[in-house]
């Protein structure tokens, strides 16, 4: 007969079971390996996620001044256009743009560039009127704060090693092209209307100087100061000259369309011819009989790729005053701060080296931080049915 099985009798020892003494110590022992391993697997993440999540780039400002407001403010609204687009297109996301209102004002600017240094900007864009630029320059150069203009031709502004760059040549060159254009249609005599600025008193004298090289005369000249509309004398003093022309160079649309109105209602009927001023669909709205046949010269509206880029962010037919030129002084800062810039010395420094296709020009600066105009090609358009057209030559 087999002997029945007893289960083995758990071995007291004292009042304390052996039993769960080993339970207890593998209980421990589970948990503090468990602890280990997630102890690794944290590690592990904490690791992965700071090599492998892309650190946020430092946001860095760069300021616009421009004319937002005023007889002046199609210069802004183009502006902001052409920088918004090269922003985007250029992948900046990490450059935040601070906008300040010059009004193209000297009194209004310099207050509105000490705001912007004030918040520690990097680079302007800006001022696209000459008169402002002037008025500020003193103050972005004491701050060591470069500003790239889009538009602001004055020789006023052609300063060897200060810290103004602009993307078009100076008031010369425009001004020579335009009287070159004017002289090749035969026309022998000329009168002259400008603003009492740096940009239009630059213009009457760069046009004067050519014009009467070539072997025409300016007959007259007047000026009124900027956004005045009460021309009526000025452009009495023209008729009477009794000119074959009128080239009218005003740095606001609002005298600009006033000029042009008060030489057709005083029977003035001979070509009338503007600066780069004129390029605004406003001039047209506002003064639709007398704006019919007005021939201009204007900054490039730009390459093709630029237009389609435009044309196809905004759904705008009409060119945009100074854009193409904005995405370039905006691409221009941001060569500069992708080269390693981070300072406005280090910004000047840069931008004095570059050189790059715009979608304006070739962009390189000179010794005086303006483009160089070696082959600079201006644009001229004639009101025709309501509209700006692109004519192949004047």
């Amino acid at each position: 007969m087999q002997e029945e099985q007893v289960p083995p009798r758990e071995v007291q020892s004292g009042s304390v079971s052996v039993a769960p003494k080993k339970r207890r110590g593998r209980l421990v022992a589970f948990i503090v390996i468990l602890t280990l391993v997630f102890a690794i697997v944290a590690g592990l993440a904490t690791w992965y996620g700071i090599t492998r999540t892309p650190k946020p780039k430092p946001t860095v400002k760069v300021g616009v001044l421009m004319a937002f407001t005023g007889g002046s403010s199609s210069m802004g609204y183009g502006t902001m256009k052409g920088i918004q687009l090269a922003k985007k297109h250029l992948g900046a996301s990490d450059i935040e743009i601070i906008q300040a209102d010059s009004q193209c004002d000297p009194n209004v600017a310099r207050d509105a560039v000490k705001k912007l240094i004030d918040q520690q900007v990097i680079a302007i864009i800006g001022d696209g009127c000459s008169s402002a630029s002037v008025a500020v320059l003193p103050t972005a150069n004491n701050a060591k704060t470069p500003m790239v203009s889009p538009s602001a031709s004055s020789t006023s502004l052609s300063i060897p090693n200060d810290y103004f760059f602009r993307v078009v040549p100076p008031d010369s060159f425009q001004a020579a092209f335009m009287a070159e254009a004017i002289h090749g249609k035969g026309i022998q005599k000329v009168a002259v209307f400008y603003t009492n600025e740096p940009y239009g008193s630059n213009m009457n004298k760069a046009f004067q100087e050519k014009f009467e090289s070539l072997g025409g005369k300016v007959v007259a000249t007047s000026y009124a100061e900027p956004d005045d509309i009460a021309l009526m004398n000025q452009i009495q003093e023209l008729k009477d000259a009794n000119p074959e022309a009128i080239f009218i160079a005003p740095n606001s649309v609002v005298s600009a369309t006033a000029a042009i109105q008060i030489a057709r209602q005083t029977d003035i009927e001979v070509p009338l011819y503007g600066a780069d001023i004129f390029y605004d669909q406003t001039v047209i709205s506002n003064a639709p009989s007398a704006s019919a046949g007005l021939t201009i010269t204007s900054f490039p509206t730009g390459s093709a790729t630029f237009k389609q880029m435009l044309q196809s962010e905004y759904k705008v037919v009409e060119q945009l005053y100074a854009a193409p030129q904005a995405y370039d002084a905006f691409e221009a800062v941001y060569r500069a701060i992708r080269q390693g810039a981070a300072t406005g010395e280090q910004v000047k420094d840069a931008l004095s080296q570059l050189s790059f296709k715009g979608m304006s020009a070739d962009i390189r600066f000179d010794d005086n931080g303006e483009e160089r105009g070696e082959g600079y090609e201006y644009d001229v358009l004639q009101v025709q049915n309501g509209t700006f057209v692109k004519l192949d030559k004047m």
